[in-house]
């Protein structure tokens, strides 16, 4: 529970931290900051994930065009943690199996490093990596 407040807390951190800059800029009003923050607070009870955080800024940025650079800021975001993630678990699955099957630990670095490698695509590809996942929550 905690860590979930101290989550929510981080994504209405990124949105203040937006808004201060675009005050600071003086390419947002105060009224219209207040605006945006005023439904940020509504909303911030339904975020739980990153891609919740997401889409309530895709949704407030059809009201607010301003959120429009923070979607595309935090939307390359997300693909660069994802990215890390995936280059993470293919890092550990192979460390694990290199020295029982090189083969497979080739396998999965070669796939793992494809410009637009998804972890659910390796994971039909080699079952032995979801397997690995799964049994690893924090691998």
């Amino acid at each position: 529970m905690r860590e979930a407040t101290e989550q929510k807390n981080e994504y209405a951190k990124a949105i203040s931290l937006f808004l201060a800059e675009l005050l600071r800029t003086r390419k947002i009003t105060l009224h219209r900051a207040a605006d945006i923050a005023q439904k940020v607070v509504e909303n911030i009870n339904l975020i739980d994930t990153e891609e919740h955080f997401l889409k309530l800024v895709k949704e407030l940025s059809s009201d607010f065009d301003e959120l429009q650079h923070l979607v595309e800021r935090y939307h390359m975001h997300l693909k660069v943690t994802d990215r890390k993630d995936l280059e993470h678990k293919a890092r550990m699955f192979a460390i694990q199996i290199m020295s029982s099957d090189m083969n497979l630990a080739l396998q999965v670095l070669q796939e793992a490093t494809k410009e637009n490698a998804q972890l659910e695509d390796l994971y039909i590809k080699i079952p032995q990596l979801k397997h690995f996942v799964e049994s690893n929550p924090h691998p």
